[in-house]
C-alpha cells in the first residue's frame, strides 16, 4: 500500500508541473499580448500624424507660409520642428500636378521614418501640434 501511494503522489507531481505551467502561460501571454497590441496601435496614430503634420506644413509652404510663423509656437512634440525644417529645406515646385505629388511624398516620407524610428516620445503629441498649426 505504501508503494501504491509513493507512486500516486509521483504521478500527482508529475501531471501537476505541466498543468501549473501551461495555466501559467496562458494566463500570462494574453496580458502581454494585450499591451504589444496597444503599443503598436499608439505608434500607429503617431505615425498617422506625423503624415498628416507633415502634410500640413508643406501644404503652407507651398502657399508661402514664412516659417518665422511656427516660432511662436511651443511644440510638444521633438518631431514636428524636424519637419518644419525640413519642408523648408524642400525644393518649392511651381506646376500644380508636381507639387502635390511632391507633397504627399513628403508626407509619407515622414510618416515611414516614423514606422522605421518608432521612438514613442519622438513621435507623440503631433496630433496636439497639427491643432496649433492649423490656428
Amino acid at each position: 500500500m505504501e508503494k501504491f501511494i509513493l507512486i500516486y503522489n509521483q504521478m500527482k507531481t508529475f501531471f501537476a508541473a505541466p498543468l501549473i505551467l501551461s495555466l501559467t502561460i496562458v494566463s500570462v501571454t494574453p496580458t502581454n499580448l494585450k499591451a504589444d497590441s496597444h503599443a503598436i496601435e499608439v505608434s500607429m496614430q503617431d505615425c498617422m500624424h506625423a503624415k498628416m503634420f507633415a502634410l500640413h506644413v508643406i501644404e503652407r509652404r507651398n502657399e508661402n507660409r514664412p516659417i518665422k510663423d511656427y516660432e511662436k509656437i511651443v511644440f510638444e512634440s521633438p518631431a514636428a520642428l524636424e519637419i518644419i525644417d525640413d519642408a523648408y529645406k524642400t525644393e518649392n515646385l511651381n506646376a500644380k500636378s508636381n507639387r502635390r505629388k511632391m507633397e504627399i511624398n513628403f508626407s509619407e516620407k515622414w510618416m515611414n521614418q516614423c514606422f522605421e524610428f518608432s521612438c514613442s516620445g519622438f513621435w507623440a503629441d503631433l496630433e496636439i501640434a497639427l491643432a496649433k498649426i492649423k490656428n
